[in-house]
């Protein structure tokens, strides 16, 4: 039941070694080798454009990175996992709150996640959405060091990095990111030419735009730096940790035997620009009022990170000689570590006796009681894993992996009803989460409802940010024979709904919208030049 499901769900997995770095890698160079004219307004930087310099408007940023993403959460990299995700975005949205102000950019919508690569690496795409390597994040040590690299990636959007420049330069830019969506189709691509496509899509695009990335990245990264540090210590994080973090890379670098990191070849570092930005912390007028959270979820999620990061065996065996290792007091966050380890190991009996000795340490954590809920439902033990899963969704309500869990657990458990019930009861307040739409697809399969089914699964496509895939779940779903007149014209109103929202999206650069009809006479099918063979769903 569990894999056809996911079938249904439209969730997929590719190579991450031929499809993940191929698109992030070029991801990265598009992103930091057009030409920009900087949007800053910050203290101490330069004004040297203004919007009507951009050559794509923010709702084309938004539309060109959602396309990206559909391609991305479908990478085998891309992590799922709620509490690191709901960590990401926590940790970001407080960046994005502290960042009023410090430009005249004032978009909110951005997305935050992360890709188990090893790579030290991290981006910004079009449109408000930022990528961190496990690599990157596992290389810092405080949360105060992540932050600084969060926020420089947020200072390249607010910017607009990406797709700001000089008039004459528009159409280098433009087919810069042609060059992006080409290698996303040809990395999707099953035929035996796929990879001499995406490699000759790369050098295309970075060869538009090599001597761009020469002239501008330097200034670029300059303003970067100088926006983040703003921003981070607004969202009462310590400077130092940025400094810090880039310090240690590039004095690495010294030893690494011409093998740079793939962050720090399209972040051009210096000692100079290190200097800069130490020299502005030092000049700083006031203290900042950081807290680097060390004992609360960052460590946690550095923890959690490390171990999906290797094999459950070797990530056991990397959690022993830590905490070996230390003389005077075991940290939680490693115990956890330790225990996540061999619940993944299936080694339950031990997790069990690993998490039970730091349960009633310090104060609860939600991290350390979903693991306990997570272990009670891999021995099957049903009614304790629903307690403790019920406990947390009471005690800590915004850590949504104990709901997660809970409905997860009700439908393993055989109580469909049940689950069902209570997926519906929170979609009447949470109504953009797509996992709770994934959820009630599960059980009205279970209860064969097709109308219900296919409609829970249009608004999961929906909110994902697929339209022509929510659309053609709701034509599906209006054409299924098992729902009352209500149920019928709630989904075809729905469906209308869909219908306009895509006819009123903001158009790529090179579309139209003379497109192809469908069987109803609808426009659907999207074909601007570059993107016309993209698949959507």
């Amino acid at each position: 039941m569990k894999n056809q499901f996911v079938s249904i769900a439209g969730d997929r997995r590719f190579d991450k070694g031929h499809f993940g770095r191929s698109l992030i890698a070029l991801a990265i160079a598009t992103a930091l080798s057009l030409p920009h004219a900087p949007l800053v307004r910050a203290e101490g930087l330069p004004d040297l454009g203004d919007s009507s310099d951009a050559a794509l408007s923010e709702p084309q940023e938004r539309a060109i990175g959602k396309r990206i993403m559909l391609e991305i959460r479908g990478d085998r990299a891309f992590v799922e996992d709620p509490e690191l995700r709901g960590y990401m975005s926590a940790l970001g949205n407080r960046m994005i709150a502290a960042s009023r102000g410090t430009t005249n950019d004032n978009r909110r919508d951005f997305e935050f996640f992360l890709l188990n690569d090893d790579t030290i690496n991290a981006f910004a795409l079009l449109g408000g959405f930022i990528g961190i390597h496990s690599g990157l994040f596992l290389t810092t040590t405080t949360e105060s060091e992540l932050a600084g690299v969060v926020g420089h990636e947020i200072a390249h959007i607010l910017q607009r990095h990406q797709s700001r420049g000089a008039d004459a330069q528009k159409a280098g830019a433009l087919y810069q990111l042609l060059g992006l969506a080409v290698a996303i189709v040809a990395a999707r691509s099953n035929s035996s030419a796929s990879s001499q496509a995406t490699e000759a899509a790369l050098a295309t695009s970075a060869a538009l735009q090599y001597q761009n990335q020469l002239n501008y990245s330097r200034d670029f990264e300059r303003e970067a730096d100088r926006l983040g540090i703003q921003i981070m210590t607004r969202a009462g994080f310590d400077a130092n940790g940025m400094v810090g973090f880039f310090e240690r890379m590039l004095r690495a670098n010294r030893h690494n035997d011409g093998k740079t990191p793939g962050y720090l070849q399209t972040h051009p570092l210096t000692t100079e620009r290190i200097a800069d930005m130490q020299n502005r912390v030092d000049n700083m007028k006031y203290e900042p009022s950081f807290s680097n959270n060390d004992v609360g979820d960052y460590r946690f999620a550095h923890a959690k990170l490390r171990a999906l990061s290797l094999s459950p065996k070797d990530a056991v065996a990397f959690f022993r000689t830590t905490l070996a290792e230390r003389t005077v007091l075991r940290n939680r966050a490693d115990v956890y570590g330790l225990a996540f380890a061999l619940y993944r190991a299936r080694d339950f009996a031990a997790a069990e006796k690993e998490i039970a000795s730091i349960r009633g340490t310090g104060f609860p954590h939600p991290w350390i009681e979903n693991l306990a809920a997570e272990i009670q439902a891999g021995k099957k033990n049903w009614a304790e894993a629903l307690r403790l899963y019920k406990a947390g969704t009471t005690a800590f309500p915004q850590h949504r992996a104990f709901l997660y869990g809970y409905i997860t657990t009700l439908y393993e458990a055989g109580k469909t009803d049940e689950a069902l019930s209570l997926v519906n009861e929170q979609l009447k307040t949470i109504q953009d989460d797509p996992r709770l739409y994934e959820f009630a697809a599960r059980g009205y399969e279970a209860k064969n409802k097709k109308l219900a089914q296919h409609r829970a699964i249009g608004e999961a496509y929906f909110h994902k940010g697929n339209l022509i895939g929510a659309v053609e779940q709701f034509e599906i779903a209006v054409k299924a024979k098992d729902g009352d007149f209500y149920e019928v014209s709630s989904a075809e109103a729905r469906l209308r709904e869909l219908k306009t929202a895509f006819r009123n999206r903001a158009l790529l650069p090179g579309e139209k919208r003379d497109t192809p009809r469908d069987r109803d006479g609808d426009k659907l099918q999207s074909a601007p030049a570059f993107l016309s063979a993209l698949p959507v769903s």
